[in-house]
């Protein structure tokens, strides 16, 4: 009885000094291998939706639908224009019809159908036109069904860079450890009958065993972390980042023309600092940089005098927020869905895969 009772502590001491184990020499983040400050470059050529799901803890988000947009806009797939919707602007993307979307990633082809065909007319499709489809009691399941396929095609392309890694080790090592605990406790329920020892005394060593042993080897089969090729990448896209909210303040940093920047913004929207970006492009680009001629998207970001602005970000997050926040609240599940997206700045909303 004082065998079992001074056991059980130790049982489950000795499990959680394996699951610490496991944590450092199989779950612990790996360390970049060059460190940097600043990032001047897109550090690899992966769409916006992808690099938000490297980046955030929290995965896709709204600011992500806007992104892919103003990326297929910026690639020439689809064109922007602001239309006069009653008493307020709006927003319509058009279809290019020459442009052809076999070398569009899935992911992209699929937003491209399910905004243009599911809500659009086959050619164009505006934002008001998206938010009263969310809206809408007939169409919110089919929003729903929709945003979460796209979710998944976007998954579906991540996995194919290979930045996250699974270590079965981890779950070898736990599985082995478990195993001898429960040939130790069976031994003694041997021993115990042998000895005509009363078993209820080792029952609690059995639960102990099955509580904490089971709890380790979920953990081991759990773990997944970033490969030496993902923490790489990550730590490049962290320092453009930093490179993005700092580089007004570069002297020596020699200003890229109009079409590198909307290549560069695009990913300021995934990466949550966009409003940022734009602020800082306002103190660097002349009107004339923006024009029509020069730009595909951000003359469309001017006010009347021809500077920048960001209410066309401000209303496509405000818009895809709304139409989630109803679609969720429909369905009485906020789970598995973005509720929020910080389309401009912030960030990705809280629910996002």
């Amino acid at each position: 009885n004082i065998i079992a009772i001074l056991l059980i502590p130790l049982i489950v001491l000795f499990n959680i000094f394996l699951a610490i184990r496991l944590y450092f020499k199989y779950d612990r983040e790996l360390k970049p291998e060059v460190e940097m400050d600043y990032y001047r470059e897109l550090p690899q050529d992966i769409t916006p939706a992808v690099l938000s799901k490297l980046m955030s803890i929290q995965g896709i988000a709204s600011k992500d639908i806007m992104a892919t947009l103003m990326d297929l806009v910026r690639k020439k797939y689809l064109k922007i224009e602001e239309i006069q919707a009653g008493r307020k602007k709006d927003s319509k993307f058009i279809l290019i019809e020459e442009s052809s979307t076999t070398n569009l990633k899935e992911h992209e082809s699929n937003l491209i159908n399910w905004l243009f065909y599911s809500i659009g007319d086959g050619k164009s499709v505006t934002l008001k036109e998206i938010k009263d489809y969310a809206k809408a009691s007939r169409t919110q399941s089919s929003f729903r069904h929709n945003y979460n396929k796209w979710v998944k095609k976007v998954g579906a392309e991540f996995k194919k860079y290979n930045y996250f890694g699974q270590s079965k080790e981890g779950l070898k090592t736990a599985g082995k450890v478990v195993l001898m605990e429960f040939a130790g406790i069976f031994l003694l329920f041997a021993l115990g009958a042998l000895l005509k020892v009363q078993l209820f005394i080792i029952m609690p060593l059995l639960f102990a065993v099955i509580f904490t042993g089971f709890g380790v080897i979920i953990y081991g089969a759990l773990i997944r972390k970033k490969t030496q090729t993902g923490i790489n990448e990550y730590a490049k896209w962290r320092a453009f980042k930093r490179f993005l909210l700092h580089f007004s303040n570069m002297k020596d940093y020699e200003i890229p023309s109009i079409v590198v920047w909307e290549h560069y913004l695009v990913y300021a929207i995934s990466l949550g600092v966009a409003d940022k970006v734009i602020s800082k492009l306002k103190l660097v680009l002349s009107n004339q940089d923006i024009s029509l001629r020069n730009s595909t998207y951000l003359y469309c970001m001017t006010d009347r005098s021809g500077r920048l602005n960001n209410s066309m970000f401000r209303s496509f997050d405000k818009v895809f927020t709304s139409a989630f926040a109803t679609t969720s609240s429909s369905t009485g599940s906020g789970g598995g869905f973005s509720s929020g997206g910080g389309g401009g700045g912030g960030g990705g909303g809280a629910g996002a895969f």
